[in-house]
This record gives structure tokens, C-alpha cells and sequence, in this order.
């Protein structure tokens, strides 16, 4: 049964009144109210009626309301009072509010709240170092689980907090706890007692500057008196605890593409829109921004701090000024923003304060890491560094240096700069560094080789691609230093590794400057057998990396050269490469009789050797050059060649040489009409080639694939196959293949009846023969070009073109069985008069004039 006072009190509420405010409405104390809700007296019954009156009682009901309230009537007669219904506990959330989204975390929101829902998980950590949005993910992760802790939710900000002694108080402060100074308890018991049933979050945000001192412990001793707490800490390394959990946190994502416009949402370039709008109201970014937009994402490592110091400056520079300004001087980001900490104002400070953190012995290896680019192999980091194991774990623990992979190492490029600037202060030691440096890595590559010509060469160029950074530096250093005899060493690696990942223009541009320094050098001193053979070999990897982008001409003088250094000295090791790359080079323009000589000798010198490797090469180009440009070996006899090059090539266990020497066999099968053994020959060699990623040999397998659709008529199907080989002989630069299977594609395309279209491209494919010295490839372009003119009706002047073509000196077999076949038809439909006065023109034309009046058409 209800009392009276519980009935007055629900009145109250209905009113929305405090208690004080009741009491002072009905015009008695709250001590005379108490006295009437316990019954002790009655109130009088003009008390009573004041107070029907102020809790707005219903005149019908006033008379019982007054009676009940004297004791006259029992509170039964009164209306029932309603049970309160019950009120969810709001827990009490004590968080920085921030005016702007958070952006590119999403992914780390999921992780991090399911681990915070994890009972085993009672302290997590979110280590980083300064700036990379530590602080900002921790309070988004806290706001997300208020339905997790009910007994509260605070931030504990410790970055003005100098000692471990405050960290009792300073927890107490921020939930709001204040000690007795009466209790017989000390503080800290006091405040565990306080928290020991709640079901409370304590952010506790940037304690690693209090880490060198004892005290820490505390955080644990309150994780074991309070058993429904749980802590989200914020430090630039872990808290060393026991039972803690801790989550790395990296920069924001930077999307791979340089025009991200689409894909820039939920990323650091989103982020960097944000900022540069808040900066500069005027700020619209334009397509052409993007590229630097995402420059500077790049060189800040997705850093959210360091996204936002550079966006600070649209107001004053492009894009492309911030981005040359950051890779410049880490000084550039800085700015004097009032409401940023000053350890945030300019990440020289942010990456200061945690160098100083740093034992003397740490700063001393993390200023010789800072000679690495791109990472590092825990023993490079031993031998050039003296890193121990466990320094470079102190390194990692404190977000200084990175795990980047199984046994690599890394530094965010930012604090790269920095401790980069601290080494140059210690010039002795920084020269002393980067001589160990750029031994280590040019050794490491010059050693490479065999495992890159053998059934390791996967493995051989993950290793190499992963350590490239630090091959460029190493190389720039040596040619700075004079140290040739380590470039000379690197050599038979270079030329293999820049060619299986067809980074053609980066190697030629590294090569020329090798050969710059070492002529300057050779110019203050005559030069010794050593530099000699250091020149003829740069200059052999140049030819073969020119013969590759079909610069022929450049390709011919660069090898030639070498030639003329290298026989007098009698360098075998590296004279079957020159003599080797310049028989491509005639091979591809024509003179078939000098590179069979060339490949013959090569193939000699090999043998000499014992170089299996080259001696398979040269068997193998020797072949190709006999049977399909100048027909001295039967077809058959050819593939039981081809088929001993394979074998070997199988033996030596080169994924990368076995393709290209599938495809040779693949071609010689077709001439024999084996287009089951072909097709398989050349869909192994996509197997290997890919598996390695050769797109070389992938573009000229799928060039295979789309002339044997051809020779089945399956024209449809080869258009097809040859538009994949162009994508990539196209994006190699590799423009006389390209012209070669333009040529071919052309025949399918007419085929098909579109003569538009292959006229067109017979004629792009004739363009880039001729300035690749391609002559067969021009040849068979003019072929096609008849058979359109014939089909048109010209007969005659397609009859002209094919005796042209028939004439010069460069035609291969398959290309003039081609022409025969076609000038036989034309013949068969042509009058004898006409067929002479044929001949007769083709006297008065030049081949250069004919080329010249199809280029001309459009």
C-alpha cells in the first residue's frame, strides 16, 4: 500500500519540482514534510489544502486529498500511484569533443572495439610514434562504448604530468573523485576502493615519458583491485605490464594510384582536403592536384599530424611546392597554430621529444639506421649499423624504427629526415657509415647473380626489389667515391634484374651516370685494367638496356665500344655479354649474317668458360636467327635444336630464360603445324614468366598465342591475344615488338573485314618499324598493305610493292613465302602487259619513297 508521503513525492515529480521547491510551494520546511510523510503529526487543514492547491489536485478530489492528509481517511482512498518506471543508467562520458570526423580509421574502430569487448582484455595500448593519431583514435574508440562501461567513461591526459607519483591523483581528478584526508586509507587504496565495482574506461593518454621512471606499476595494482575497469592507454611505446595488449598503429591509408580523385575517400588524402579547406576557404582541389596530394601523403607516411602541418600552407603554396618543401627539409612542417600543444606545432619537435627519450647508445644506432632507405634486414642493420637484436626491439617498442616484415625493418621517412640531420653533425661518423653502407649492398647484388640465373630466382628478386632503395643509394654513393671495381661487380645483376622488371629507363639513366664519373675520372688519370673493364662493362649494359627500348643505333656504338675495350684485355667473363647483346642487335635490324658470327662466338667463349647459362642463350638465339630469318636449318631439324635448348635451360633452372626459349619453341612447332605442342609450349612459358613477373616474355607469349589463333583462322580469338601482348610490350617501350605484333594483328583484323581499321594499323606498325630499324617487321607491314590495295582494286600497284618488298635484303623465309603466295594471286588476275609494266615501275621507285608515300596517308 502506498504512504502518503510516497503518493506526495510521485506529485512532485509529476511537476517537475526539486524537493526544496515542493517544500517552499507548500509553505512548510522540508523537516515538517518529512514529519508528515512518517506520520509522526498532522498537518493542519489549512496546510492541507495549500497544498492541494500547489500540487494541482483535482477539485473533485481536494476534500479526499485533505481528509487523507489529517489521518481522517485512510491513504487507500487516494488513486493508486504508478510503480516509476525504470530509467536506463546514463553512463557518464568525460571525453575531448573534436569539431571534425575522424577519417581513413574505420578499420581500426572495428579491431579495436571488439578487443575492448574482449573480458581477457583489461589494457590495451595504441603505441605509434608522436603525430600519427594515437590520442584522436583512442577518444573515437571510448565514445563508441558507452553501452560497455556503465560505471563511466574519462579522459586521464598525461603530457603534462612529469612523474609517476601523480598518476593516483591525477586518475582521481579527472573522474571526479576527491579523497578523505580524515580515512585512515592511503590515496591509492582510496581510489581503488572507489573504483572497485565499477564498470568504468579510463583513457589513459601519453604516458611514455613517464616510463624511464618506476611507478607505472600502479596502472596494473588498480587493473587488480578494480576487476571491472579496464584502461586504453596512448604511448609511443609499449607500457611493459603485465596481462597488456598492444595494438601498432600505423599512418592513415594513402591510395596507390596518382589520380585517386575517386578513391581519396576514408583516406589521408581526404584528410588532407579537410585540413587545406579549413586552412583556405578557397581551396578546391583540381584533377592535377592529385598527383601531389598524394605526393605528400606519401612522404609524411599517411601521418595524420604531418598531413595537417602541410595542409596548413595552401593559403601560400601549390601542391607541387608543399610536396618538393616536405622531401626538402623536415623544418617545413611547422606551424604556429595556438591550439596545438607546442610539441605538436612542427614535427621537428614532436620527433625530438622522443629522441630525447632515447639512451645514449640508441641514439647513437638510430642516427646510423638513418643512412637505410626503405627498410632493412636486421643483419644489414648488425654489420653497418651494430645494431643488436635488442637494441633494435628497444627501437621498435619505442615507435621509433618499424617491423616492415619477416626480418626488415623500417623507418617512418620523417624521422628518417630528422636523425639524418643528427648524423650530418657527426660528419666522420656519417662518411664512416655510408662506406659500410654502400659496400654491404653493392656486395650483396654483385653476389646475387647465380641465384638470379637459377630455380631461386624468385626468391633472388623479392630479395633484390625489397633492398632496391638501398641499392640506389649505394650506387650513387659508390660513383660519388670513385669505388668502380664494386659497380664493375654488380654489373651481371644489373643487366638481368633491370631487364626481367623492365625497368629499361631507370637502369640506363643509373648506368649513365656511372659512366660519366668513371670517364671524369679516367680524365684526371690514366686509367688501369680495373677501370677499363669497368667501362666496357657499363658500356655492354647500356647497349643491352638500349637494344631493349629498340634504340638500336645507341645500342650498336655502346657495344661496339665495348668490344674495342674489352678483347685487348681479354675479359672473357664479360666479353661473352658484349658479344652476345650486340648479336640481338643485328639479329633486330637485319644483318642476320653478323649476329649468326656474333652468336657463334659467343657461344665459344661460353663454352670456355663453362657459363652454361650464356652458352644456352647463345645456342638458342643462334638457332632462332638459322631457321626463322634465314632459313638455314629445316624445321625440323630446329625443334630437336630447340627442344636440347629447353632441356638445358630446364637443367639450369632459370624460370625467366626457360620462357623465352618455350617461345622460340612454340614458334618452331607452328612452322610444323604442331598447334597442340605450341599452344602448351607457350602456356607454360605464361606459367613461368609470371610467376617471376617477366612481362617481356608474357607480352611476346601472348603474342605466340594470338598467331597460332590466327593459323586456325580463329581471327576473333587473336585480335584478342594480341591486344593483351600490346598492353605490354607497349607499356615496356618496347616499341619493335610492338610494331611486330601490330603487323601480325593487322592480318586477323582484315580477316575479319574491317579494311579501315587494318590499314590503319599496317601503317602505325610500318611507322614504328622503320624508326626501330625492324625491317622484316616493315616488310611483312607492306604485305599487308598490297593485300588492302588489292582487295580495293589496285592490283597493279599492289603488285608493285610486293616485287619491292621481294628485293630487299632483309626479308625473312616466312615473309617471303607470304609475298610469293600474294604476288602469284595478283599475277594470276593481271594481263602480261600489265604485270610487266609492274616491273618496269618497280625500277623507277625507291623502297625508302614507298614507305614514305604510305606513312604519309592518314
Amino acid at each position: 500500500m502506498n504512504t502518503f508521503g510516497e503518493w506526495l513525492h510521485h506529485q512532485r515529480d509529476q511537476l517537475k519540482l526539486t524537493r526544496k521547491e515542493f517544500a517552499e510551494r507548500v509553505g512548510c520546511s522540508i523537516a515538517l514534510l518529512r514529519k508528515v510523510e512518517d506520520g509522526e503529526r498532522r498537518p493542519s487543514t489549512q496546510i492541507a489544502e495549500l497544498m492541494a492547491n500547489c500540487l494541482d489536485i483535482a477539485p473533485a478530489e481536494r476534500s479526499t486529498f485533505v481528509k487523507v492528509a489529517r489521518g481522517e481517511l485512510s491513504v487507500d482512498r487516494l488513486p493508486r500511484v504508478p510503480k516509476p518506471a525504470a530509467v536506463p543508467t546514463i553512463p557518464q562520458t568525460k571525453l575531448p569533443i573534436f569539431p571534425t570526423p575522424l577519417i581513413g580509421r574505420q578499420r581500426e574502430i572495428e579491431q579495436l572495439s571488439q578487443l575492448l569487448r574482449d573480458p581477457q582484455c583489461r589494457l590495451l595500448t595504441l603505441v605509434g610514434p608522436g603525430g600519427i593519431g594515437k590520442t584522436r583514435l583512442a577518444i573515437e574508440i571510448a565514445a563508441h562504448m558507452q553501452d560497455v562501461f556503465t560505471g563511466g567513461i574519462y579522459f586521464v591526459p598525461f603530457a603534462p604530468v612529469n612523474t609517476t607519483r601523480l598518476i593516483v591523483p591525477v586518475i582521481a581528478d579527472a573522474i571526479g573523485f576527491a579523497f578523505e584526508s580524515a580515512s585512515h586509507s592511503d590515496p591509492k587504496t582510496q581510489l581503488f576502493n572507489y573504483l572497485k565495482e565499477k564498470q568504468a574506461l579510463l583513457l589513459i593518454d601519453n604516458l611514455e615519458h613517464l616510463l624511464a621512471e618506476s611507478g607505472i606499476e600502479v596502472l596494473g595494482e588498480l587493473l587488480a583491485n578494480a576487476l571491472h575497469v579496464k584502461l586504453l592507454a596512448t604511448s609511443r611505446e609499449s607500457l611493459g605490464l603485465q596481462g597488456e595488449w598492444v595494438f601498432e598503429v600505423q599512418g592513415l591509408p594513402v591510395p596507390e594510384s596518382t589520380y585517386a580523385e575517386g578513391s581519396a575517400r576514408d583516406t589521408s588524402v581526404e584528410l588532407f582536403l579537410q585540413r587545406a579547406r579549413r586552412a583556405h576557404v578557397g581551396f578546391n582541389a583540381t584533377a592535377e592536384d592529385y598527383p601531389a596530394i598524394i605526393r605528400i601523403c606519401q612522404l609524411v607516411d599517411g601521418m595524420p599530424l604531418g598531413i595537417e602541418l602541410a595542409a596548413a600552407w595552401v593559403r601560400i603554396l601549390d601542391c607541387d611546392e608543399i610536396a618538393r618543401e616536405i622531401a626538402r627539409s623536415l623544418d617545413f612542417l611547422s606551424v604556429s597554430a595556438r591550439d596545438l600543444p607546442v610539441r605538436h606545432r612542427s614535427m621537428r619537435a614532436v620527433i625530438d621529444h622522443s629522441w630525447k627519450l632515447l639512451a645514449a647508445e640508441e641514439q647513437a644506432v638510430l642516427l646510423r639506421l638513418s643512412v637505410f632507405q626503405g627498410g632493412f634486414k636486421r643483419e644489414a642493420a648488425e654489420v653497418i649499423t651494430g645494431a643488436t637484436l635488442s637494441t633494435l626491439s628497444t627501437l621498435v617498442t619505442k615507435s621509433l624504427i618499424r617491423r616492415s616484415g619477416a626480418g626488415r625493418y623500417d623507418l617512418h621517412e620523417l624521422i628518417r629526415q630528422f636523425v639524418a640531420d643528427q648524423l650530418a653533425e657527426f660528419p666522420e661518423e656519417q662518411i664512416a657509415t655510408q662506406a659500410r653502407h654502400g659496400r654491404y649492398y653493392l656486395t650483396c647484388f654483385s653476389q646475387a647473380d647465380g641465384l638470379l640465373r637459377s630455380s631461386a630466382q624468385h626468391e633472388a628478386l623479392a630479395e633484390l626489389t625489397a633492398e632496391m632503395d638501398n641499392f640506389r643509394a649505394a650506387w650513387d654513393w659508390a660513383g660519388t667515391h670513385g669505388e668502380f671495381a664494386l659497380i664493375e661487380a654488380t654489373l651481371r645483376t644489373f643487366a638481368i634484374f633491370f631487364d626481367i622488371r623492365g625497368w629499361y629507363r631507370e637502369g640506363l639513366d643509373a648506368l649513365d651516370r656511372a659512366v660519366a664519373a668513371l670517364e671524369a675520372a679516367n680524365l684526371l688519370s690514366p686509367p688501369g685494367r680495373m677501370e677499363q673493364v669497368a667501362l666496357g662493362h657499363l658500356l655492354t649494359c647500356q647497349g643491352f638496356l638500349a637494344f631493349r627500348l629498340t634504340w638500336h643505333t645507341q645500342a650498336g656504338a655502346m657495344l661496339e665500344r665495348s668490344l674495342e675495350i674489352l678483347r685487348p684485355l681479354n675479359e672473357l667473363r664479360v666479353l661473352v655479354e658484349s658479344v652476345t647483346f650486340l648479336g640481338f642487335v643485328n639479329g633486330s635490324t637485319g644483318n642476320y649474317a653478323r649476329g649468326l658470327e656474333l652468336y657463334s662466338e659467343g657461344l665459344e667463349i661460353a663454352t670456355a668458360i663453362g657459363d652454361r647459362w650464356f652458352a644456352a642463350l647463345c645456342l638458342l638465339s643462334h638457332t632462332d636467327t638459322s631457321e626463322f630469318m634465314q632459313g638455314l636449318v629445316k624445321p625440323l631439324d630446329a625443334y630437336g635444336r630447340l627442344l636440347s635448348v629447353v632441356a638445358e635451360l630446364r637443367l639450369i633452372g632459370d624460370p625467366r630464360l626457360t620462357s623465352i626459349g618455350l617461345n622460340e619453341l612454340s614458334a618452331s612447332a607452328l612452322l610444323l603445324e604442331r598447334y597442340d605442342e605450341a599452344r602448351l609450349a607457350l602456356e607454360e612459358s605464361i606459367a613461368l614468366s609470371s610467376s617471376v613477373g617477366d612481362r617481356w616474355s608474357l607480352g611476346f607469349a601472348y603474342r605466340g598465342l594470338g598467331v597460332i589463333a590466327q593459323f586456325q583462322s580463329e581471327h576473333v580469338q587473336a585480335v584478342n591475344l594480341f591486344r593483351k601482348s600490346l598492353d605490354i610490350l607497349t607499356e615496356l617501350g618496347a616499341r619493335q615488338d610492338v610494331a611486330r605484333a601490330l603487323a601480325e594483328m593487322s592480318r586477323s583484323i582484315f580477316a575479319l573485314g574491317n579494311d579501315a581499321e587494318a590499314g590503319r594499323i599496317w601503317r602505325e606498325a610500318l611507322r614504328l618499324a622503320i624508326e626501330t630499324k625492324g625491317w622484316f617487321i616493315a616488310l611483312e607491314a607492306l604485305i599487308g598493305l598490297a593485300s588492302l590495295q588489292a582487295k580495293q582494286g589496285e592490283r597493279e600497284q599492289a603488285l608493285v610493292l610486293l616485287l619491292l618488298v621481294l628485293n630487299h635484303p632483309a626479308i625473312i623465309p616466312g615473309t617471303r613465302g607470304r609475298a610469293v603466295r600474294l604476288r602469284i594471286e595478283l599475277e594470276s588476275q593481271l594481263t602480261s602487259q600489265q604485270v610487266e609494266a609492274a616491273s618496269v615501275q618497280v625500277h623507277t621507285k625507291t623502297f625508302e619513297s614507298t614507305v614514305d608515300e604510305f606513312l604519309k596517308q592518314v
